[in-house]
């Protein structure tokens, strides 16, 4: 039985995250470009929590309180992007199974 709560305890601490934040403060249209790993801003086990991370960062780029550069405020409160079961491929580019808003 002892066997078996480690075994479950330890494979839930080693889970790991299905989606990543990507989010870009300074720009209203996402950006052509391939993802950058400098634009993660956490990884999350659902979409809905990924999704609601950059709902509180777009309101905090509003704000002005988050740190960002003031000149993001007047570029609009930013854009992002959720990816799940992102990884670096064997070009050290980054690739995401699916990208979602």
């Amino acid at each position: 039985m002892l066997v078996i709560c480690l075994t479950l305890g330890l494979s839930g601490c080693t889970k790991t995250p299905e989606w990543t934040l990507f989010y870009y403060p300074e720009l209203s249209v996402l950006p052509d470009a391939p993802l950058q790993p400098d634009t993660i801003n956490g990884y999350y086990d659902t979409l809905e929590q990924c999704q609601s991370k950059a709902h509180g960062l777009q309101r905090l780029t509003r704000s002005g309180m988050n740190g960002f550069d003031s000149d993001a405020n007047r570029n609009g409160a930013g854009v992002y992007q959720c990816g799940q079961q992102c990884e670096l491929n064997d070009q050290s580019v980054l690739i995401c199974k699916q990208l979602t808003q």
